[in-house]
Order: C-alpha cells, then structure tokens, then sequence
C-alpha cells in the first residue's frame, strides 16, 4: 500500500508539474502575442504619423514617440500684443514699432515689448519645433551709441502672464543685443534671472541689413528646450529639467530704444525645411546621439 501511495503521489506531482509548465507555456504565448501586437499598433501609428506634414524621424531606425520631431506653427497673439512698442504689418510680421491705429489696450501685455503666441505647448510627448526668421537695419547712427540696449528676445515662460503684472515661475530665453563694451551684437542665453551665457556674435555691429534665423526645440518627454542657429546650423544652448509645473508660452520680442534708431522686422516660418543636417545638431543638442 505504501509503495502505491508512493507512486500515486509521483504520478500526481508529475501531472501537476506538467499542468503548471501548460500555464506557464500558454502564458507565455499570450505574453508574446501581446508585445507583437503592442509592437505592431505602435509600428502602424509611427507609420501613420510620419505620413503627416511636417513630422520627422529623428533617427531613422528608432521607432518611438518621443523620437519624433513635429513642426509646429505658431501665431502671434493679435489681441495680447504691446502695442506702445510693437506692431503686426499685413503680412504677418513683428515690427518694432507702435501702431498708427488706435486700439483697445486693455487685455494686451505691459511688461513686455513684444507678443505671445495664442497657444502654449502641448505635452505632446513629440519633440516640438519652429522657427523665426528676423530682420535687423541698422542706422548709420545705431552702432556708434555708446549706450547698451536689446534688439530681439526670444523667451519661453513657464508660469502665468498676467497682463499688469508677469508672474512667471522660470524663463528661458535667447537674446540679441547690443554692447557698448562689444565690437559685434551678440547673443546670449538665461534661465530667469541667473547670469546669462554670453555666445559668439550675432552680427556686425555695421550700419545695414542683417538676417538671423533661429529655431527652437522643446522635448516635453526629457523635459528640455534648444535654441538653434539655423543659419550656421549650431545649438546655442540646451536647458535641463525644464519647468513643466505650469503651461510654457512662446514670447517673440522685437525691442526698441530711443536712444538708438533700428528696426526690428520678426517673422514667424510657415514652411520649415528640416534636413538632415538640422536633425542631427537636434539629436546631438538632446544627446540623443
């Protein structure tokens, strides 16, 4: 009898190691199925998504969201702008200088010489992008003041702008301006009210017409923005553990001074042509690479 016992437990024990390893097996099957089907829906939408205008692979052989780049086309807040210092000709652009036509200024910004854009970024979980394309005259009297003064701001606020009164958490901003101490109008780069990074010159400080090109790029997923030089195809600078707490607005400034006369002509690109080459100063701004 015992040695019957004995062989019914074996043959038990044998028969539920072999039901457990039939769970464990078909668990396994589902689990895979499951990841082929994850892998497959996420292949169809990256597919999808990249038929879109305007969305770029960042790397060619990684298919995930937050490798995507997509364009975005921003516009200038028409009924937020400054007007004692700026205005928006007919074909779009930011000028630096005040309207001729009255306005209702209730509700437009105060502190700021300049505009914001009617929307703040989204959590896309895509790296967003766009660019400005700006023109500056210097006068023939501009770049012999011996006073300092700011030509164009680039910024992104992360808080609230109030209109009377900016509460804002964090800015990131890219500035151009002009230095009594410098030979050229150079750019530099802050968070906030820290000490800025002064960078190579933006221009000639030489009576005439200048162009600058700028892009910006905002990975909500790593939590950091880049400022682009599109016409040297460089990244000025990359902020980290961007502020992501309250919504970030795109700020355009076009300043003035009335110490110097100059005239500042900011217009936001409709059509972006991303290359290659502009990607890859992307990636290797977002040490991607």
């Amino acid at each position: 009898m015992e040695k019957q016992y004995a062989r019914d437990k074996e043959t038990q024990t044998e028969h539920d190691f072999i039901a457990e390893m039939e769970i464990k097996y078909k668990n396994s099957i589902d689990e895979n199925e499951n990841i082929v089907k994850r892998a497959s829906e996420t292949t169809h939408f990256m597919l999808g998504l990249l038929n879109e205008c305007d969305v770029h692979l960042l790397k060619p052989d990684a298919l995930d969201k937050s490798m995507v780049l997509k364009c975005i086309h921003l516009k200038y807040d028409t009924d937020k702008i400054n007007l004692d210092y700026a205005h928006i000709n007919r074909e779009g652009d930011l000028i630096n200088s005040r309207s001729d036509a009255w306005s209702e200024l209730r509700g437009r910004l105060t502190n700021y010489q300049g505009v914001c854009s009617t929307i703040s970024l989204p959590h896309s979980r895509y790296v967003d992008y766009w660019e400005t394309k700006i023109k500056v005259t210097l006068n023939k009297n501009s770049h012999r003041t011996t006073t300092s003064w700011r030509l164009v701001s680039l910024l992104m606020t992360c808080g609230t702008w109030i209109i009377t009164k900016p509460v804002v958490l964090r800015a990131y901003s890219l500035i151009v301006a002009h230095s009594r101490y410098r030979e050229g109008i150079y750019r530099e780069i802050k968070v906030g009210d820290d000490d800025a990074i002064h960078l190579s010159n933006a221009m000639p400080n030489e009576t005439g017409t200048h162009d600058l090109h700028y892009g910006v790029a905002y990975d909500d997923a790593r939590k950091k923005i880049v400022f682009i030089d599109v016409k040297e195809n460089e990244a000025m600078g990359t902020f980290d553990r961007v502020d992501t707490s309250q919504p970030l607005w795109p700020m355009f400034g076009v300043l003035s001074t009335p110490l110097s006369t100059h005239s500042v002509i900011m217009r936001l690109v409709e059509d972006i042509k991303m290359t290659t080459e502009k990607k890859a100063t992307i990636v290797k701004a977002l040490r991607l690479a």
